[in-house]
């Protein structure tokens, strides 16, 4: 059910004319919703595969969760830059903390 919730949410691009029916509210209003969604999707798809992956038996918790959220923030990371103007302080200054997020994650999920 995860699954196929993060695929109907992958599918939303193509389902409502994404970005460009999004435009009329705003470039920023257009990332947001496209970026927002994208993270959704995301999350989806990775408590589906954590069930399937507990289901199977396997003792992953002390480092599939960590490894979940290096996922999750580089994949932020990847749309803050695609999807967002990073000439303000404020933006580029999120951008770092999402790229260290992702490095802390990834550390505990190797530790």
């Amino acid at each position: 059910l995860d699954l196929a919730f993060a695929l109907f949410h992958l599918a939303f691009w193509r389902l409502f004319g994404w970005p460009a029916r999004l435009l009329p509210a705003g470039r920023l209003n257009a990332a947001i919703a496209q970026t927002l969604n994208a993270m959704l999707a995301f999350v989806f798809a990775a408590y589906g595969a954590g069930l399937i992956w507990q289901s199977w038996g396997t003792d992953v918790g002390s480092w599939l969760l960590p490894l979940a959220g290096a996922a999750f923030w580089a994949l932020r990371l990847g749309l803050q830059i695609a999807w967002f103007d990073l000439r303000p302080l404020a933006s580029r200054s999120i951008t770092a903390v999402f790229a260290l997020a992702a490095v802390l994650h990834g550390a505990a999920a190797i530790v």
